[in-house]
């Protein structure tokens, strides 16, 4: 390649380069557009490009512009609140969804309103150590979705999240049914081990939990709760081994 054919390549790069950084920085104006579903698309391209500020503007003048009825005013109330979870105000967010699905609850949106207040809030616990109360509400507006929505597509989306929100309370649980265990308080350890069990069928900590469960029975004594809780282990999980050790002939301490 020649010098003068490389200096050639060199501007068009640094023009697109340019020409990149001028579509990037341009001015958005929410009074210059003609119309309102000029301005929604236009507020749904700086969305998708990541401008929740410049598209909240958007979606926030087109709430005040159109009637309650219009159905892009349902829009723009959606995607203001995406907006506020872009920016991770997940309080606000879920907020706002809310919002949208109590005030048009048949409108086509709800149902997915409802799931992103749910994943709002499950975004301020994500963490199942800390204060399980958002935990909780997230929990609580996905099966509120999964009433409500049955056949949505949604509640698809939403069924799963309940299984995930539900494993992670059963191993919260556990690990403060472990905690007593460790110290010998067996009676507290034994009321959130079949706490897990009851309320979280289906977590995968239960298995654990029934082991733990067998091995404070036997700890105090209580051999026909033991036997019971064994008869049921070596139902539903005789295949693990130490499922073997404790409910078989073996010694149940280990």
């Amino acid at each position: 390649m020649s010098d003068w054919s490389g200096k050639a390549a060199g501007r068009q790069v640094w023009i697109a380069l340019l020409v990149l950084g001028a579509a990037g920085c341009h001015r958005f104006d929410v009074q210059s557009f003609p119309n309102p579903e000029s301005l929604y698309q236009a507020s749904l391209r700086e969305f998708r490009r990541g401008n929740y500020v410049r598209a909240e503007q958007g979606f926030t003048k087109l709430t005040f512009d159109l009637g309650p009825r219009d159905t892009l005013r349902v829009k723009s109330r959606f995607y203001i609140a995406e907006c506020k979870f872009g920016v991770r105000d997940f309080v606000t967010a879920a907020r706002e969804f809310r919002r949208v699905a109590d005030d048009d609850p048949g409108d086509a949106l709800a149902p997915d309103a409802l799931l992103r207040a749910g994943d709002a809030h499950f975004q301020l616990w994500r963490r199942h150590e800390l204060d399980p109360s958002s935990g909780q509400t997230a929990l609580a507006t996905y099966q509120e979705l999964v009433g409500r929505y049955p056949e949505s597509r949604a509640t698809q989306i939403a069924a799963a999240r309940v299984r995930q929100i539900n494993d992670w309370f059963a191993t919260k649980d556990y690990e403060t049914g472990v905690f007593y265990f460790r110290r010998g308080a067996f009676e507290s350890a034994i009321l959130y081990f079949r706490g897990v069990i009851a309320q979280y069928p289906a977590a995968s900590v239960v298995p654990e939990a029934f082991v733990r469960l067998v091995r404070s029975y036997q700890a105090l004594g209580y051999r026909e709760e033991k036997e019971e809780t064994c008869a049921t282990l070596r139902q539903y999980y005789g295949g693990r081994r130490d499922v073997r050790e404790l409910c078989g002939d073996g010694d149940l301490r280990r």
